[in-house]
């Protein structure tokens, strides 16, 4: 939610603040998850490594870290389009999209690697979605209500990528993680 409230401030200066803006930020945020929890799953069948979670966690940082560059560029480019709900919806899916596909992919990872039966798969599906969406009502209001205000947009897309790459981090440096993934 944080990288929602980021994006659609970013595009603010360039779109303004109007319903059509966060009309594109809202649907291109669920357009970019259903396409991430259709790939995660799809992954999760063939790939289902601690790696490959920790592969996808450390992109969406990437990408993350990006967001106050990408966003500049992209909304520059998009300004010269004649129709003003077109260059918001198409700065939205090409700035982003990316982002939100990987954030999609975690979930169905996630649930694939805790889950040890087929019995417990709802319990598990059910404890990972409730911890999101948990962690996204705490995300909007801290960023929304604090971070944003007061410490502006290039920082708290950097808190959020930074937030993201801890546990790649953590897991690169710690040598019986790598040794179980070898």
């Amino acid at each position: 939610m944080a990288v929602e409230l980021i994006g659609a401030k970013l595009i603010a200066p360039f779109y303004g603040n109007s319903v059509y803006v966060w009309a594109a930020v809202l649907a291109t945020t669920l357009g970019g998850l259903t396409i991430g929890y259709y790939a995660g799953g799809r992954l999760s069948l063939k790939h289902p490594t601690i790696n490959n979670l920790l592969k996808i966690v450390a992109v969406s940082s990437v990408l993350v870290f990006l967001m106050p560059t990408v966003s500049g560029i992209v909304m520059t480019a998009t300004l010269g389009i004649e129709d003003l709900r077109t260059g918001i919806v198409l700065s939205c899916v090409v700035f982003l999209t990316p982002i939100l596909v990987t954030f999609g992919m975690v979930g169905p990872m996630t649930v694939r690697l805790m889950t040890t039966t087929v019995e417990n798969v709802g319990k598990v599906a059910g404890t990972v979605y409730f911890t999101s969406t948990v962690g996204g009502i705490f995300t909007t209001f801290l960023f929304g209500f604090y971070l944003i205000p007061f410490i502006g947009l290039k920082t708290s897309s950097y808190i959020v990528g930074a937030s993201l790459a801890l546990l790649p981090i953590i897991a690169f440096l710690s040598p019986g993680i790598r040794k179980s993934q070898e």
